[in-house]
């Protein structure tokens, strides 16, 4: 199972992905993803973080991320639910985003790469997508209008729905492809989009470039000898 432990994420997450591309959550509903986003938190803190200093900031993160994300459903002033939703974003961006470095590092410290830690590099431009559609949120949340949203995304006034597309956004961004049915119209989340593009071609450069020396370094270097 450790050694399969990024493709266990890498298929929760592309699940997840999956669930939150739909406003409408046709197959689980609100309460459902929400409980899909609270098992791949799980997953992310026991798989990416070893170490337990590592595991004491993730922890405090994720788990004040949740209770906040849970607590939404309680009855209680618009003012405060408010105030949760933005530190549900908040956290989730921290979060992710202290995910990604950990992988990150993970990746240049190490000296082999196998199957396994290439898959830990897609999770971690998943996670990144994850986390920048978090901020997009808060900021959106904090600054309503700071997305212009084509007329077929009428989900966008809900809370569900905005996680939902700007999640999308987010990869389309990530990604630089583009498409223009969604797109910022104010500071800061025109800045936001142009920072997560180049982050996001910063990232392909050179973790790639990171794993393709380490397969050389394997290829090339001394080989292990098989008995002594």
């Amino acid at each position: 199972m450790r050694e399969r432990k990024y493709l266990i994420l890498t298929i929760l997450l592309v699940g997840i992905l999956m669930v939150e591309s739909s406003p409408r959550r046709p197959v689980l509903g609100p309460v459902g993803s929400d409980a899909a986003i609270f098992l791949v938190a799980i997953a992310v803190f026991f798989v990416v973080f070893q170490r337990w200093r590592e595991r004491t900031i993730a922890f405090v993160a994720a788990m004040a991320a949740m209770v906040a994300n849970w607590s939404h459903y309680l009855s209680m002033p618009a003012s405060y639910e408010r105030a949760l939703i933005l530190a549900y974003h908040g956290l989730m961006a921290v979060f992710l985003g202290f995910a990604v470095a950990v992988i990150l590092s993970n990746i240049f410290a190490g000296e082999r790469i196998t199957a396994d830690g290439v898959l830990g590099a897609v999770c971690g431009y998943l996670l990144a997508a994850g986390a920048w559609a978090n901020v997009y949120a808060f900021v959106e949340l904090t600054l309503p209008g700071s997305f212009n949203v084509g007329a077929a995304f009428k989900e966008f006034s809900e809370w569900q729905g905005q996680k939902a597309l700007l999640n999308y956004f987010s990869v389309v961004t990530l990604t630089t492809m583009g498409y223009g049915d969604i797109t910022p119209v104010r500071s800061p989340a025109t800045a936001l989009a142009m920072l997560e593009a180049v982050f996001g071609q910063f990232y392909i450069a050179v973790v790639v470039a990171q794993l393709v020396g380490l397969r050389l370094a394997q290829a090339f270097g001394p080989k292990d000898s098989g008995s002594r």
